[in-house]
């Protein structure tokens, strides 16, 4: 299977920031499946290049990208953009892909992966691991209402878009559920730990130590994450605040890249705690990770508190428990309440400072409390969270994707997705168009026939369903002495001869392709009488929707014998495409001008197929 992974911010082991996606992809890669991964060059080292290369069995496209961080609205907006672009392009040239991954909700990857969804019919798979549903009441701006709202229809559109959703923790299944999305459609797979690389012998943080000597001498509290402006890093400025005061020799350091390391790092020296109790280490690769935890005494994981309806998963718990390192957590959640529950860790005062260091404090100096912990979060790492298991979690699912429709069953729903797509739009433009000739049609049945202009018929749509047909009117109301009416050829009037030989008295059947009864293209619809006598083969044509021209318009019309109608019809439903269509689109404006095959030898339109059947059957039964 060929797995089509978008990533824009991709990290390799000696890169710096979170490699999920790498460990993910290399798995995927050792069970047998091709992966290629479009991302950019942003979050890459830089030893590597731009275009396509190969990463223990990964195939990367990476495309251009400044590694500095952008400033402003639109330094941002333009990297997004400039991204978004370049993965549609380059997304669009991977060739035999067999699923799409999605690993979030972020704009420049969602857009070019819904559209290569669409382009390649194949299936996609999205990971969610944040959520944040709509709660009535909350006080917001107009501007921030709008943007919310905005974002929620997006979303939705990914969303049922999606052939499978991945949640990263319950809370946001149920989120999704709740807004509205199937549950069977929901998975809940949570991230992993990379225990092999972070279980390290007790010295191997010595190096760590001998760089940076001034994290000896105390407990060690480690937070290793994105310091971005939404990530509430400031905590542990109060924190490292309060703890002055409470135990001076524990030492907090901030390790990480964002675009609020610059205004963290002015806020700690502005406090007072800047290389006192408090340091900032530059972002390590992922594969010296390992040599910083080592040397932790306890990790933290913080967040701004969560919104009512917020639910998040936190990457940075992962690596710690991996490393079986005790928590303090400052924020609710799942994840939370499960290290908590499990005595993995500890969580601690959102907003009362002195409290939250005084607990911390007697955490870390508690050797007892910090064995059990460790043992705990060792334990979580190895079985719940444990990145083979989850790993083959995932991989299961996307397998399920992909084989659960064959790739030309899943271009043959494309096709008819943009078929209906060409409908509507050709509808609605000829209905523009065509208005005035339609007027002057109706006035001159109006003055000729009177009402009403239109006629309208039961006919079998898609699946045989009934239908209204709407035509303009042209044949008069007229029966003999006993009532019955008279036949076509006595009720037809001049004009609806003329419309007839036009085909102009099918134009109002242009409704009923724009509300969906009909296409463009297809089957023409017949009686509901003749439903009954249609053989098993024949009954084919009403497995599409019917249309105004078809095959068998284009080759023979009225002309033809019923036998040969269905032969076509049945024929264009085995190759119907939008190529087709098209081809027989064309054909059908030279056949209505010719005037060919209007009506059958000898009458004004076709003999009645249930007439014919019917005869055929009392024949046989003589």
């Amino acid at each position: 299977m060929h797995i089509l992974y978008l990533d824009q911010h991709f990290r390799p082991p000696d890169g710096s920031g979170n490699t999920r996606s790498y460990e993910i992809a290399r798995r995927w890669v050792e069970s047998g499946h091709a992966v290629t991964i479009v991302t950019s060059a942003s979050s890459l080292p830089d030893t590597y290049g731009i275009g396509q290369f190969t990463l223990d069995g990964i195939q990367l496209n990476v495309t251009r990208a400044s590694r500095r961080l952008p400033t402003g609205f639109v330094g941002q907006l333009w990297r997004y953009v400039q991204f978004t672009m370049a993965a549609i392009w380059r997304a669009a040239r991977v060739p035999d892909v067999d699923v799409i991954f999605i690993p979030s909700l972020s704009r420049p990857v969602m857009i070019p992966g819904l559209l290569a969804s669409f382009a390649k019919a194949a299936p996609v798979v999205i990971e969610v691991p944040d959520f944040q549903g709509f709660v009535s009441g909350q006080r917001r701006t107009i501007r921030q209402s709008l943007a919310q709202q905005v974002e929620r229809a997006l979303d939705r559109i990914a969303y049922r878009a999606a052939h499978r959703i991945v949640a990263l923790e319950p809370g946001i299944k149920d989120g999704l559920v709740a807004d509205g999305i199937a549950e069977s459609k929901v998975a809940v797979i949570p991230d992993g730990c990379d225990t092999a690389l972070f279980r390290v012998p007790a010295d191997h943080g010595s190096v760590m130590l001998e760089t940076y000597p001034h994290l000896k001498g105390g407990p060690l509290v480690v937070y290793a994450g994105p310091l971005d402006p939404a990530c509430g890093i400031e905590y542990l400025i109060d924190a490292a605040v309060a703890m002055l005061s409470i135990d001076p020799d524990i030492r907090i350091v901030i390790c990480g890249d964002g675009a609020a390391r610059e205004d963290i790092r002015a806020r700690a020296m502005h406090a007072g705690v800047f290389e006192q109790n408090l340091w900032m280490l530059p972002a390590l690769p992922q594969n010296h990770m390992p040599e910083l935890l080592s040397v932790a005494t306890a990790v933290a994981s913080v967040f701004p508190s969560l919104e009512s309806g917020q639910h998040k998963s936190f990457p940075e718990m992962f690596d710690a428990i991996a490393a079986s390192k005790p928590l303090f957590i400052n924020h609710d959640g799942w994840h939370a309440d499960l290290i908590e529950s499990r005595g993995a860790g500890i969580k601690v005062s959102p907003s009362d400072m002195d409290g939250a260091a005084r607990d911390i404090a007697d955490f870390v100096r508690d050797g007892e409390a910090l064995r059990r912990a460790a043992e705990q979060a060792s334990a979580l790492a190895d079985s719940r969270f444990n990145r083979d298991k989850v790993t083959n979690e995932l991989r299961t699912l996307v397998e399920t994707v992909g084989q659960e429709q064959p790739a030309p069953a899943r271009r043959r729903l494309r096709s008819l997705a943009l078929k209906r797509l060409f409908d509507m739009v050709l509808a609605f433009t000829a209905l523009i168009v065509l208005s005035p000739v339609m007027i002057v049609v109706a006035l001159a049945i109006l003055f000729t026939m009177g009402r009403p202009v239109v006629f309208t018929h039961t006919r079998p749509g898609l699946g045989g369903q009934p239908f209204r047909l709407l035509k303009f009117r042209t044949m008069e109301e007229v029966t003999d002495s006993s009532g019955n009416d008279l036949s076509d050829g006595d009720r037809m009037t001049s004009l609806g001869r003329v419309l007839r030989r036009t085909s102009l008295d099918e134009l109002p059947e242009l409704i009923n392709v724009l509300i969906g009864d009909m296409s463009l293209v297809g089957p023409r619809p017949l009686m509901m009488e003749y439903l009954p006598y249609y053989d098993q083969n024949q009954a084919r044509r009403h497995t599409v929707r019917p249309g105004m021209t078809g095959w068998a318009q284009i080759n023979g019309r009225n002309a033809l014998t019923w036998e040969e109608k269905f032969e076509l019809d049945c024929w264009y439903v085995d190759n119907r495409s939008l190529w087709l269509d098209f081809k027989i689109l064309l054909r059908t404006a030279r056949v209505v001008i010719s005037g060919k095959g209007v009506s059958a030898p000898g009458h004004d339109s076709m003999p009645r197929f249930d007439e014919i059947m019917a005869r055929r059957q009392g024949a046989e039964d003589i």
